[in-house]
């Protein structure tokens, strides 16, 4: 059986928590289980399937497993996350001359023919495939059939098969014997190609086991009325970005996770500043005229952001309250700087400002932008703090998170300061993936609020101790207690 991390599935910047409360309580029945090791097989539609998981699941019906499909034929890459795009060539009137498929009780309700284009198009080709989705009795069986000239011509990212199912089917029997209130069962199916090819490694499991996860979570909160809260690519291409973010991860991202001198996971920032960057290039390329535009970087921490965009020909410098094992680790080009910053005197220098989870120093930007005629910026807000450096608890309205709290009060803040608040959710390994984009002015900048809170933020700002003062003091602490036990 497999646990649910009920934590993973709830975004930060949620829009609606009581909506989101009912669906983790959705989610959290989610109790599969895995047949990768004892073959299980399954008669359906004259076919005998591999069963690789199953799923009771309550409170639901074939619609709500129907939709899920449909949205998944047209939309793979949320399945297949290798996958950039999906076209859908054509569907079907619905009919089959496959003998197995034809018999009483058995209809098929869609037949669609589409391609998958990969996001490494250098290394894979795109894959013909067809989806179709039957009823057998009472199950509903939604069948993903590549239509390949050979198992060799399947890319690395899909399954060695010659189709493989999403079941929604019927229960059987009961604790009491009957099925009238027996759950009815979600099911990952397969038609091996070479028997048990499709789990051979843990990495093939991870892809079936993430697979019932979504399918369960999707079909499961159907009910609800759930819509996706975070929408991607508002600001920048979607095909720009990935090209992008591609490009910079074969360039860079194999070196530093080697590479990597710090203690902390080099997987997940070496990621996302790839991502962050990849994002930052296609959003800058918007701008008019020629030339990159220059930036600052305001609590660049590990100083990894700053590198990319200096590699990549932007001209620009990052700052921080301490230095970085890494730093030393960059070209001696790339510009990092050591300060405690004083926000209300700080005059920005370049045309761009990024707060990358810069914590104190974000509310602070808009107000230096506003400053600066000339000065763009983006914010990605992190853990909320006023303007006296001083971490903050927002009061939520129902149905609001803490951390979209705290956004909107950043956007006010820009709005105060004449910008128009842009709003992206970035593609990054974290929840806290909201940007907020100062490019255009309102012409509505009220300067006189501005500067008040400028001048009432320098009243109460208390800069942050720095991370190694921290250390030291604790050090000094630890010297003493052991001085101290010593002596009695």
């Amino acid at each position: 059986m497999g646990k649910t991390d009920t934590k993973a599935i709830l975004g930060a910047e949620a829009t609606d928590t009581t909506l989101e409360a009912q669906r983790v309580a959705a989610f959290a029945k989610f109790q599969p289980t895995y047949y990768f090791d004892a073959v299980k097989e399954m008669q359906i539609g004259g076919a005998t399937w591999r069963v690789l998981a199953t799923a009771d699941i309550e409170d639901t019906e074939d619609s709500d497993f129907l939709g899920v499909v449909a949205r998944w034929t047209s939309e793979a890459e949320i399945l297949i996350p290798p996958v950039q795009r999906t076209e859908v060539l054509d569907e079907q009137p619905c009919g089959t001359t496959d003998e197995l498929w034809l018999g009483e009780g058995i209809e098929e309700i869609s037949r669609t023919h589409r391609t998958l284009h990969p996001k490494r198009l250098d290394k894979d080709k795109p894959l013909k495939e067809e989806v179709v989705v039957v009823r057998v009795c009472n199950d509903v069986l939604a069948r993903f059939i590549p239509r390949t000239q050979s198992a060799a011509d399947i890319p690395f990212y899909y399954p060695k098969v010659s189709e493989f199912a999403f079941g929604y089917l019927e229960p059987t029997t009961s604790s009491d014997g009957g099925a009238d209130h027996a759950p009815w069962q979600l099911a990952v199916l397969v038609q091996e190609l070479e028997t048990g090819a499709t789990v051979a490694t843990k990495k093939h499991k991870g892809i079936w086991k993430d697979m019932v996860k979504k399918l369960y979570k999707w079909t499961a909160t159907a009910r609800l009325g759930y819509q996706k809260r975070q929408v991607h690519d508002v600001l920048v291409d979607h095909e720009a970005y990935i090209a992008k973010y591609q490009e910079l991860k074969g360039k860079y991202a194999d070196y530093w996770v080697k590479n990597w001198p710090e203690q902390t996971d080099p997987r997940k920032f070496v990621f996302e500043d790839i991502a962050i960057a990849s994002w930052l290039i296609c959003l800058w390329a918007q701008e008019p005229g020629k030339g990159s535009p220059s930036f600052v970087d305001l609590g660049c921490g590990n100083g990894l952001l700053v590198s990319l965009l200096a590699a990549e020909g932007f001209k620009g410098h990052g700052v921080d309250q301490c230095s970085r094992k890494v730093w030393s680790a960059f070209k001696p080009t790339v510009d990092l700087r050591v300060s405690t910053l004083e926000p209300f005197d700080y005059t920005a220098d370049a045309d761009w400002i990024i707060g990358n989870h810069a914590d104190e120093l974000v509310p602070w930007i808009p107000l230096i932008a506003a400053k600066s005629p000339k000065t763009k910026f983006v914010v990605i807000p992190c853990c909320p703090h006023d303007l006296s450096g001083k971490k903050m608890n927002f009061a939520t309205v129902a149905g609001q998170s803490k951390y979209h709290a705290y956004v909107e009060h950043i956007s006010r803040i820009m709005g105060t300061c004449g910008f128009v608040a842009e709003k992206e959710f970035l593609r990054i390994p974290s929840t806290k993936n909201v940007a907020l984009v100062g490019r255009s002015r309102t012409g509505k900048a009220d300067m006189g609020e501005v500067d008040q809170m400028i001048q009432d933020g320098k009243n109460a700002f208390v800069a942050r101790v720095p991370d190694s003062v921290k250390n030291e003091i604790r050090l000094e602490k630890s010297r003493k207690r052991k001085l101290e036990a010593s002596v009695e």
